[in-house]
């Protein structure tokens, strides 16, 4: 076990990282999401090897997402930091040895190309919810206003301005991801863009924990969200529970309760959550979901195919714990 881990790098430093990892302009952000307002309600009969969206989505996020931490503890700043010792894991070093001398022996990837693969193999991949499957949703069920009480990276925003959503309320614990959703902000307040794009969505954040947060004081039709999965990965400044059944009574529970319990009559309740959450959770609070959408051939760590779980609310919960 590598001890103290913490990455040096200042925020400019790590824009810079982010940037030779995912080079995309102000210029790429604006034709990718012109390219997914194209595609419109026809989402859901694109290939799942289509990205249209995301780099719109990385445009904003991209630097926060390589925040987040993954197995050992550590994120890709902290694994960049600490190389030379996690060189000295086994796998690691046979993955970086196979790069050097197979993979990628032409040099054709800049080693923060190379490294941010090898993190993801070895470490965890940190994935975004692509913008085309949340649009998928959105087209099938026409809500008037998205709650997303772990808005994440931006990815249900940025389907919900292509289509023209109503309205977008998310919440997020993560106070680092202000200042990139306030760049989405400015970027769709643009005076110019607007004129260009003619997105008509409203949308507002709230940095709190969606534990706490008073889910009466706001109205919506859908809730459209990505919670964590236990410990597979960690968010910066999310709370960390002890067990898999703290985490289940002191967030999922109450969570699930209140965002459902608020949720407008006839409203529809999406999750997307790995089959244990919703055997052992969703389906003691909820009942069985009404239907559920495969998220195609999208995977975490190639472990299990993920879903979006549907209930339709014509009735309040009732606990069976």
């Amino acid at each position: 076990m590598i001890e103290n881990i913490q990455d040096k790098f200042t925020l400019s430093e790590k824009i810079e990282i982010a940037h030779k990892i995912k080079h995309i302009t102000l210029e790429d952000a604006e034709t990718d999401f012109i390219n997914l307002q194209k595609i419109g309600s026809n989402a859901e009969n694109m290939s799942p090897r289509c990205r249209t969206g995301n780099n719109s989505v990385d445009y904003f996020t991209f630097v926060e997402r390589l925040n987040t931490k993954g197995k050992y503890d550590v994120n890709f700043y902290e694994f960049l930091t600490h190389i030379d010792e996690f060189k000295q894991k086994k796998f690691i070093g046979t993955m970086i040895k196979y790069y050097n001398t197979i993979k990628n022996k032409n040099n054709t990837k800049n080693e923060y190309v190379v490294l941010k693969e090898i993190y993801n193999i070895c470490i965890t991949a940190i994935n975004i919810f692509r913008p085309l499957v949340a649009m998928e949703i959105y087209s099938k069920y026409k809500p008037f206003c998205v709650l997303d009480f772990c808005a994440g990276w931006g990815g249900r925003l940025i389907g919900a301005c292509a289509l023209n959503v109503p309205q977008y309320i998310g919440i997020d614990i993560n106070v680092g991801l202000d200042q990139y959703y306030n760049k989405i902000t400015d970027f769709f307040g643009d005076e110019e863009r607007k004129k260009r794009l003619k997105v008509k969505t409203t949308f507002q954040m709230f940095y709190e924990s969606a534990v706490t947060f008073d889910y009466s004081k706001i109205s919506y039709d859908m809730v459209l969200t990505s919670p964590p999965y236990y410990f597979l990965e960690k968010y910066s400044n999310n709370v960390i529970y002890d067990s898999k059944t703290e985490m289940k009574d002191k967030f999922y529970i109450p969570v699930i309760t209140n965002s459902f319990n608020n949720l407008k009559e006839h409203g529809y309740y999406c999750l997307n959550v790995n089959e244990q959450i919703y055997e052992d959770i969703c389906v003691k609070l909820l009942g069985k979901a009404h239907e559920k959408i495969s998220l195609k051939k999208s995977k975490r760590q190639n472990e299990y195919t993920e879903y979006i779980y549907i209930w339709k609310k014509g009735y309040k919960i009732s606990h069976v714990f």
